[in-house]
């Protein structure tokens, strides 16, 4: 498929490379909104949508319906805190993360995946005091998740050209 451009004047490509080089937590929802307005003009245009099989068309279509809903998972992320006690160092805290989508480019056979959030110590005086309701606690292991998910899972998007590419 080729760029189209709207009645607005908008040329809708699904590339959003260079306007999120390097997303943040606070703007996945502003490119979430993006996609979503430029899926639906899509889908919904009356232009000529140049499609070399309706094939082609479909697999787009799943493409970028599957991706949303996994962008507005990644918004907010299910997990579970606990505290891990080690054998040869201080006690831990993992985030127990539900994750369906591609780890290092594989789908998991678990639907979770742990992340190491911090040493108990560095909340708390020892592993009786742990609060793992702790607000500090909270946002520090939600940056730590968004981090190790993008490092591992980085956000793969297409352009209407079908090329993948890796925000």
């Amino acid at each position: 498929m080729r760029p189209i451009k709207h009645k607005n004047g908008h040329l809708i490509t699904f590339d959003y490379a260079k306007a999120f080089s390097r997303l943040t937590r606070s703007e996945l929802n502003s490119l979430i909104g993006f996609i979503q307005t430029d899926y639906n003009l899509h889908i919904s245009s009356d232009s000529d949508v140049t499609i070399t099989s309706n094939k082609e068309f479909i697999e787009f279509y799943e493409f970028w319906k599957s991706k949303i809903e996994e962008l507005k998972y990644r918004e907010n992320v299910t997990y579970t805190l606990s505290v891990v006690k080690n054998r040869e160092s201080s006690p831990t805290i993992l985030a127990k993360v539900k994750w369906n989508y591609k780890l290092n480019g594989k789908v998991p056979k678990s639907k979770y995946t742990s992340v190491h959030i911090c040493s108990v110590s560095k909340y708390f005086k020892d592993r009786e005091s742990v609060d793992l309701k702790n607000t500090s606690l909270i946002y520090d292991a939600e940056n730590k998740i968004w981090e190790y998910l993008n490092r591992v899972s980085p956000i793969e998007l297409m352009k209407i050209t079908g090329e993948l590419y890796t925000l």
